[in-house]
């Protein structure tokens, strides 16, 4: 699948972008880092990230600075793929930036709920986003509640759905997020089917289906252990988006009265022995989080291997970019609160 002459030269670039990624050889010398800045100055000596960091002072690398100089490389590595690629390759980019563009959004309304202005350093960022979005992230950083954040995002296709939510007394944080990550799941997944081509829809459909059930699942079992939700309010919660989880499944889940017979019934689902065997000695109640990370690994490296010359690259190598970048900051955070190398590895292999 794919085609060998449309991406043959951006599958070149991609796997001497890969090599560039930490191995975990180099996470435990990170994790054995003993202050933040030793950890920046290691980071430093990786392409990926030297420039990034370069002349930041020790007094600067707070958290929010780190976060954001990581996040400026994935950034970076975006504009030069960009840059090298096609109009077919282009196709794909344009609609993976979505997934940046709701990232910020929720760090944003994250702030604006709490009632106080992102921290966010939005000019670093603004060059990049100013060529892929229409949206206005100078107003969404200056907001300071929930009406301004509103009012950042008139006229944009999130403003009905979340100015409904507050018209109905709904302002909890977490239903706002639900709210945007359905909006985003239903635009990408239309997208995904209007914009690009047979082969490269085919392509990462799976990896794009599989996280939507998964997902789907995570939020069906939160719902059932930690809230008292009725199954039409639980179903509600999900993206309508249905893959190789059926509907009907999802019904069956929300509507499953006990615990122990909700893992009946997700036996029975097409992820159920993945999730019961990647448990463990078919483990009840499994932590989700975790074990479904593993899944996407397992996805998305699959669908990169097997689809070298197709949108399936480029998806997989963004996933495991945002992956390290989470890694680091888990790793650098480990060393900042004084954690030793053996904790933060075991914190990163649980996340």
């Amino acid at each position: 699948m794919g085609s060998l002459i449309t991406y043959s030269a951006i599958a070149a670039k991609l796997a001497a972008m890969r090599g560039h990624f930490l191995t975990d050889d180099e996470f435990s010398v990170l994790a054995g880092m003993e202050n933040v800045p030793a950890a920046v100055e290691y980071l430093k000596s990786s392409p990926a990230y030297r420039d990034v960091f370069s002349g930041v002072e020790n007094e600067e690398l707070h958290r929010s600075k780190i976060e954001e100089l990581l996040w400026h490389s994935l950034y970076g590595d975006f504009s030069r793929l960009f840059r090298f690629a096609n109009g077919t390759q282009r196709k794909f980019l344009d609609l993976y930036f979505l997934h940046f563009e709701i990232d910020v959004m929720k760090r944003c309304l994250r702030d604006a709920v709490s009632g106080k202005r992102s921290d966010l350093n939005f000019k670093s960022f603004e060059p990049f986003f100013r060529k892929h979005s229409h949206l206005d992230f100078t107003a969404l950083t200056d907001s300071k509640d929930l009406d301004e954040y509103l009012d950042s995002i008139q006229n944009t296709p999130y403003y009905g759905p979340l100015k409904d939510l507050k018209d109905q007394g709904i302002t909890s944080l977490s239903e706002f997020e639900s709210a945007l990550d359905i909006l985003y799941f239903i635009r990408f997944w239309k997208s995904l089917k209007d914009q690009l081509s047979k082969d490269d829809r085919e392509a990462i459909a799976d990896c794009a289906g599989e996280k939507i059930d998964l997902l789907n699942i995570e939020w069906l079992a939160r719902a059932k252990r930690h809230y008292k939700l009725s199954a039409d309010a639980i179903m509600e919660l999900l993206i309508p988006v249905w893959h190789r989880l059926k509907k009907s499944q999802a019904r069956e889940l929300a509507e499953a009265p006990s615990i122990e017979e909700f893992d009946r019934i997700l036996k029975g689902t097409r992820y159920g022995n993945r999730i019961f065997r990647a448990s463990g000695e078919q483990q009840e109640n499994p932590e989700l989080h975790s074990l479904f990370r593993a899944l996407l690994d397992a996805v998305y490296s699959k669908s990169g291997r097997n689809d070298p010359y197709s949108a399936a690259a480029l998806n997989s190598y963004f996933y495991f970019k945002e992956e390290e970048i989470r890694k680091i900051i888990t790793t650098v955070e480990g060393i900042r609160y004084s954690l030793g190398s053996s904790e933060i590895l075991t914190c990163l292999a649980e996340s």
